[in-house]
């Protein structure tokens, strides 16, 4: 894992942090255009390739604002389920949004169906990576994002897509256990024009799962390009 931290205030710590676990081949740039609320850092995490996050002290902050996009959902509840991680996970409590994503990333009724994913993963290269920025954006509009994604080589993303595909092979399959296990959950936020997570796939999902669910029509994979404030995701 990579970790960056923005300061709302560079000289003091603020009162809550926004812990956000970013998407599958993401760079902090995503969001790097969301306005902070007042007294707020945020924390973005991304890269799975491997599970070490690089040592933040979390117990700085009195509040933990616990949001995740995509396979960020994933990473979020992988991390937290860690047993050393469980005094974080108690503070982060019962109020995270997660949007556009499950906590399965390759299923065919709860995530990314398994033919696509590993198609996915066979065939990526610098051409089909494109294909699927467009997909994931909905569109060519994003340029400076487009920009910022580019910076990280295809071997890089791909080696982390296949980090996220050894896991999920020797995980106990949904149908083998409670499917929503996960307490920190809240609120799933879903793009209803997602082309990467089926949106039935994540209805199905966070329908099993006691949180509030918000249908964003219109809204693709990417949910962030018509918002200014992290505010809006949790209104």
């Amino acid at each position: 894992m990579q970790i960056k931290l923005y300061k709302n205030n560079l000289t003091e710590t603020a009162r809550t942090l926004i812990l956000f676990f970013n998407g599958w081949a993401m760079t902090p740039e995503s969001v790097e255009h969301l306005m902070l609320p007042a007294d707020t850092d945020l924390l973005v995490v991304w890269d799975y390739r491997d599970e070490q996050m690089p040592s933040f002290d979390f117990t700085a902050y009195k509040i933990i604002r616990l949001t995740a996009w995509s396979m960020g959902v994933w990473a979020a509840n992988r991390f937290l389920s860690d047993p050393h991680n469980k005094a974080l996970a108690e503070v982060v409590g019962c109020n995270g949004v997660a949007i556009c994503g499950t906590s399965y990333p390759v299923h065919d009724c709860y995530g990314i169906p398994e033919a696509v994913f590993n198609g996915t993963l066979n065939a990526l290269n610098d051409e089909n990576r494109k294909k699927f920025n467009r997909r994931m954006c909905g569109g060519k509009s994003l340029k400076t994002l487009f920009e910022a994604l580019e910076k990280r080589p295809t071997y890089e993303i791909r080696s982390e897509l296949a980090a996220v595909s050894d896991y999920e092979q020797k995980r106990e399959r949904p149908e083998d256990q409670s499917v929503c296990k996960y307490p920190w959950w809240k609120m799933a936020l879903i793009g209803m024009s997602d082309r990467i997570i089926p949106p039935a796939n994540q209805l199905a999902y966070w329908k099993s799962c006691d949180v509030q669910i918000k249908e964003l029509q219109g809204v693709a994979h990417y949910p962030f390009l018509n918002r200014q404030h992290w505010d809006e995701l949790w209104a």
